[in-house]
């Protein structure tokens, strides 16, 4: 091979960040340098370098993830790309291998990514762990909505400055409940969580709504009306680009709210979780379009940190076999052990009662997959009342969400 793969240099950064531009067809932007700066850290962006130029590239995030019943550091993967010109030459594989070695050596015991291509990263490790509603959709003519018991605070409609103060801690309440949230820094916030009008693309003004009660805000909705009139009629689109409440009786008060919104006919939002509640408050929720897409790809990188990292829904014991072709990072055989909610991991040499490989323990890490599912694609070796043992104790709810890509 003749490119070499290291961080780069301050005044790289912006070259680097454009092969991620072109590796996704897109025209190459002004410099980005800045603005990912205030994201992460230089030295957690990687670069392929050939001939004076930058040919492939990987960067991450240093996030605090919720977890299954805990928070972890983990590696919030990000800006993967190669040069078609280089594509098939190994690049990626090399890019991957250095940046979980990186994380393992910064004591991060997970990575995560939303991928591009579902195909492309099960082999080096990463498994499903996280599926959300990709779209949901009804004509707001059928979203007659049942009404909750415990609805609860008022609607106002907030300018940035107030949703940046107010909104985190909303956010945090959720993040303790559900896993596959990050810790916002202020930074996301500003740039990515709420950006200044005409940053982010689409059209339509951006609306922020907080949801508060005696002087707190236990919820919120960032949304934009899309549309036109046709014929004298308003042809118009609410899209959710965010809604969250700290209960049920919040997030059912935030919905009522985005139904009650004049001159639109249909109501749409993306990355739902799979448990999305807008479905039992809907008087005929058969009309309410759905479809799942897998959104967190979950990497383990230490097994015994990440094992303990979490909590489980049952208790019981049982020693698992993990291989790891990529790198090794979760290879082995442990022993876990839950009791009272939480796991006891070590190494161990006992014969192991499930066989599975990296990708298969991420899919099955955040609560979400269902270990009898896996054992029945084959995708975890051992038999049926082991794989029910398992189901019990690493399925978790509510269900993991991931609201947002990065």
């Amino acid at each position: 091979m003749d490119w070499t793969v290291r961080v780069p240099e301050t005044g790289e950064v912006g070259a680097l960040l454009d092969v991620n531009t072109v590796a996704f067809g897109k025209a190459v932007q002004h410099d980005r340098s800045d603005r990912a700066l205030q994201l992460t850290e230089r030295e957690r962006l990687l670069g392929a370098w050939e001939d004076g130029r930058w040919v492939g590239c990987a960067g991450s995030f240093p996030f605090e993830m919720s977890v299954p019943g805990g928070s972890l550091p983990c590696a919030g993967v990000t800006w993967v790309g190669v040069l078609p010109t280089h594509r098939r030459r190994g690049v990626l594989s090399a890019l991957m291998a250095r940046q979980l070695g990186d994380c393992r050596e910064r004591g991060e015991p997970l990575a995560m990514l939303w991928a591009s291509e579902a195909p492309i990263y099960g082999r080096f490790g990463y498994g499903t762990g996280v599926q959300v509603l990709e779209h949901v959709r009804i004509e707001r003519v059928h979203g007659r909505l049942r009404g909750h018991p415990g609805l609860r605070g008022r609607v106002r409609l907030v300018s940035r400055d107030e949703a940046l103060t107010a909104w985190p801690a909303a956010w945090e309440a959720v993040r303790a409940e559900r896993a596959g949230l990050h810790r916002r820094s202020p930074p996301w916030w500003q740039l990515r969580a709420i950006p200044e009008a005409g940053e982010r693309p689409g059209d339509g003004a951006e609306f922020l709504a907080s949801l508060e009660e005696s002087g707190a805000t236990i919820g919120y909705v960032r949304y934009r009306v899309r549309g036109d009139w046709q014929d004298g009629i308003r042809d118009g689109t609410l899209e959710v680009l965010e809604l969250l409440g700290v209960d049920g009786g919040a997030e059912a008060a935030l919905w009522e709210f985005v139904f009650g919104v004049d001159l639109v006919e249909r109501v749409a939002a993306r990355y739902r979780p799979l448990d999305e509640l807008l479905w039992h408050l809907l008087e005929d929720p058969r009309r309410l379009e759905r479809r799942p897409v897998d959104a967190l790809f979950v990497r383990v990188v230490n097994p015994v940190r990440a094992l303990e990292g979490r909590r489980y829904a049952a208790e019981g014991r049982v020693v698992l076999e993990v291989r790891d072709d990529f790198g090794g990072h979760a290879a082995g055989r442990f022993a876990l052990e839950c009791s009272g909610g939480a796991g006891r991991c070590r190494v161990t040499t006992e014969s192991p009662g499930a066989e599975l490989d990296a990708a298969a323990l991420g899919a099955l890490y955040m609560g979400q997959a269902s270990a009898l599912a896996l054992w029945r694609a084959g995708l975890i070796a051992t038999d049926r009342e082991t794989a029910a043992r398992l189901d019990r104790l690493f399925r978790w709810s509510p269900e993991a969400w991931a609201p947002e890509e990065w």
